[in-house]
């Protein structure tokens, strides 16, 4: 080829590319633009390599990758490209090389150029996992086709072959990259290319659809693919806006990028982007963990082992491979609050949700109506208290639409940026962000269910105009009546959510020590004592919900000495509790055993009503052998006061399967009472407690008050229920020669408030010391702080 030739294809590929890149974007839009270009680089490389003598037979062949080999290219990428001969003299090689990459340097086209034998390239890819990622977009463009294929076919085959050992290679550098680049729904200025969400990640499920490990498939059809075309053509926006090959979208080029798009200014497109990288992520996630789950059953020990025991978590509910599924019996067309209860026992063990498992539930679980039942607002609340866990389960049941069929009112957050620079997350995450802080927080207040409530609902007022904690509270009313809250604590959590800010504001603005500071906060929230003791946690939750730069040691400081200074106007607790009036008929004649269950409502939930002979150790007897059959307590008043024994009336769940037959756990508490806890039921109980797992997200703390009913004092117990809690509480407080006149049992999600009235010598301050060293503990290291009050 002679030099003009040169100079004549370098000036063709030059007007050619200036005059595609000189088009607005109403006349070439961004994927008009990609294929404009990829046209204009496949014709004049033809020309190229056909005038260098690269053709079919040559020995030679034109093989690209990169955006090239996926036809996505960029206005200002480099165009990466190996030529692939048959092991030709070096000097022949060099000359056809010549002759294929100096019109491209004069073009000004940027180039990432190779010469290789066909064993190299391959060689190379087995080497480097990077090489071997990117030889899966190989195409061949001129040349030997046969040639070609050696590479283009045998990268494929190779990457299927090796990927068993190249696996962890793989995810390690998908994480690195995404350690450094950061998440682009929460990033300002996201990395498009490498972020998480980016499309990196979404090559990565097409490298995995291609070793044959996932299917590629996202839960919602269509996902994906729609995803990735939106991250694409921000990227190519921004490459025509800004002139050059950058991969972070800055602030400066926002606004234009929105435009271009036609999806509005910067925020706009920030939501955008924040979707479909959402969507891209969990896509890749799942892949991700779908692959290992292939891997893990190839090979002989795969075909030879037996398949996964189900464990059952939940009604309906199992745990299979590690993963969290449905259950043979499960009633999907019948239960809409399935979902939930899929969510609460994902969370609460620590395990994802299976990707087959949300497809079905997507296709087939109804959607819900009227007044939630009370057992979808605990799986609601568990969900919530289970901190970092909820963080995955939340993403997928929203990635998968199943989150706004419970809650519709999320669509109006959800990737709704925040216009204040001190959020790091969007609306939707900030607010369960917020629900994480607070599930660490849940022992420090006497409604844990209102403090995780409101911190998931808060700011849901930002998806309309106006002041969004005004707006936010005419919307949270019918969402917490439709999911079963009583009138007063409607009220109450109206009043939280429409003052949210009232106690930030305040202590950074007045001086928050002064009484008439502290009288102001009160007339606000009109007296309502369990309001504050809420706010005053959510608003700690909310703030390290927000950003580093928001709760600041000088705002904590404030922040406390505003909280003590109400407290002391308000003189008193929240959430008194009284001494209950159980009305469990006793039989006639000699002390026996009584047990009366019936169901309550059409889910696992059961009342039980109790008459056991005895006092105290009856009493951590009984609750020995209800632990023991899986009989865990959601509410109960249980009276030990004269005439005598333990009258109980509780309500109960099973969790899955059938409840224990009344006449067995009759039979059960007699032998029991008579002789002590069976070593059958003692392994039970043991088997149960093993069942949950994960330390608890809250600092458990025990309150100490005098008693108005009687003498002695009041034990409150706040703490992260687990399977045998109750019994042993009881048993640390016999042991310190107390007696219990009365029970209030309370649990909220997975948070239990139980209130013990002592009296008699053994009941002093010693005994909340016994008590605590008994619950469980959180690791210190744990953001959140706890409370204890003492006498």
């Amino acid at each position: 080829m002679s030099l003009t030739g040169d100079g004549e294809r370098a000036m063709a590929l030059r007007d050619g590319r200036e005059q595609i890149l000189s088009a607005t974007t109403a006349d070439l839009p961004a994927a008009h633009l990609r294929d404009a270009l990829c046209e204009l680089y496949e014709m004049e490389l033809g020309r190229l390599a056909e005038e260098a003598g690269i053709g079919p037979g040559s020995g030679f062949a034109l093989v690209a990758f990169g955006g090239l080999g996926r036809r996505e290219v960029l206005p200002y990428s480099d165009l990466d490209l190996v030529l692939v001969h048959e092991r030709r003299p070096d000097r022949d090689v060099g000359e056809i090389a010549d002759a294929m990459w100096y019109p491209l340097w004069d073009s000004g086209v940027g180039l990432d150029h190779s010469v290789r034998t066909v064993d190299q390239c391959l060689a190379v890819a087995a080497a480097d996992v990077s090489v071997g990622l990117s030889l899966l977009d190989a195409r061949v463009i001129a040349g030997d086709a046969d040639l070609g294929a050696l590479v283009v076919d045998g990268a494929r085959r190779q990457w299927r072959d090796q990927i068993a050992s190249r696996f962890d290679d793989l995810v390690a550098a998908a994480v690195a990259r995404r350690q450094r680049s950061g998440v682009i729904a929460h990033r300002s200025e996201p990395d498009l290319k490498n972020g998480v969400g980016g499309l990196r990640d979404s090559q990565l499920v097409t490298a995995l659809a291609v070793a044959h490990l996932s299917d590629g498939r996202p839960v919602v059809p269509g996902g994906l693919t729609a995803a990735h075309r939106l991250v694409l053509d921000a990227r190519t926006e921004l490459h025509r806006v800004s002139g050059r090959p950058r991969e972070v979208l800055h602030a400066e080029y926002g606004d234009e990028v929105g435009l271009a798009l036609g999806l509005g200014d910067r925020f706009d497109l920030a939501r955008a982007l924040s979707d479909a990288s959402r969507t891209i992520a969990f896509t890749a996630d799942q892949a991700i963990r779908g692959s290992c789950a292939s891997l893990s059953s190839r090979g002989l020990t795969g075909l030879l082992r037996r398949s996964p025991v189900r464990r059952p978590l939940d009604d309906g509910v199992v745990e299979h491979a590690g993963e969290v599924a449905l259950a043979r019996n499960a009633r999907v067309t019948e239960d809409p609050w399935l979902p939930l209860r899929v969510a609460a026992a994902a969370a609460r063990f620590g395990l994802p949700v299976a990707g087959s498992t949300l497809g079905v539930l997507v296709e087939r679980s109804p959607v819900p109506e009227g007044r939630w039942p009370a057992e979808a607002l605990s799986d609601l609340l568990v969900l919530l208290g289970s901190g970092e866990g909820q963080v995955p389960v939340i993403e997928a049941l929203d990635r998968s639409g199943l989150w706004e069929r419970m809650l519709p009112e999320w669509s109006g957050v959800r990737d709704l940026p925040a216009r204040d620079r001190a959020h790091v997350y969007t609306v939707d995450r900030h607010l369960v962000q917020t629900a994480v802080e607070a599930s660490r927080l849940t022992t420090s207040v006497a409604r844990a269910d209102l403090l995780l409530l409101s911190a998931l609902l808060h700011d849901l007022g930002k998806s309309r105009e106006g002041d969004h904690s005004e707006t936010g509270a005419e919307m949270v009313g019918p969402i917490v009546r439709r999911m079963g809250l009583d009138p007063a604590d409607v009220d109450t959590l109206v009043r939280i959510v429409r003052h949210h800010l009232l106690l930030a504001v305040t202590a950074t603005r007045r001086d928050p020590s002064d009484p008439a500071t502290a009288d102001s906060v009160l007339t606000t929230l009109e007296q309502d004592a369990t309001a504050f003791d809420v706010l005053a946690t959510l608003t700690e939750a909310d703030s390290l919900a927000t950003g580093p730069t928001v709760w600041t040691p000088g705002r904590a400081r404030a922040h406390s000495m505003l909280v003590d200074a109400c407290r002391d106007r308000l003189g008193s607790q929240p959430g008194a509790v009284e001494a209950p009036t159980v009305d469990a008929t006793r039989p006639h004649g000699p002390p026996d055993v009584v047990v009366e269950m019936r169901p309550a409502g059409t889910g696992t939930n059961h009342e039980l009503t109790l008459v056991v002979p005895g006092s105290g150790k009856s009493l951590a007897v009984t609750a020995e052998v209800l632990a023991a059959h899986r009989l865990e307590i959601v509410d109960g008043e249980i009276d030990l006061r004269p005439p005598g024994g333990v009258r109980a009336k509780m309500t109960v769940s099973t969790r899955f399967g059938d409840p224990v037959d009344p006449k067995v756990l009759r039979q059960d508490l007699r032998r029991a009472v008579d002789s002590g806890v069976a070593a059958s039921l003692r392994a039970a109980l043991a088997r149960n407690a093993s069942r949950m797992i994960g330390p608890p997200q809250a600092r458990s703390s025990v309150l100490v008050n005098r008693r108005t009913d009687a003498e002695g004092i009041l034990l409150e117990v706040r703490a992260e229920d687990r399977p045998g809690l109750f019994a042993k509480v009881i048993a640390a407080i016999l042991a310190k020669g107390a007696r219990i006149d009365w029970v209030v049992v309370r649990t909220r999600g997975a948070a239990v408030e139980d209130v013990f009235a002592l009296s008699g010598p053994g009941a002093v301050l010693s005994t909340a010391t016994e008590v605590e060293s008994l619950l469980p503990r959180r690791d210190p290291a744990t953001p959140g702080v706890g409370r204890a009050d003492t006498l």
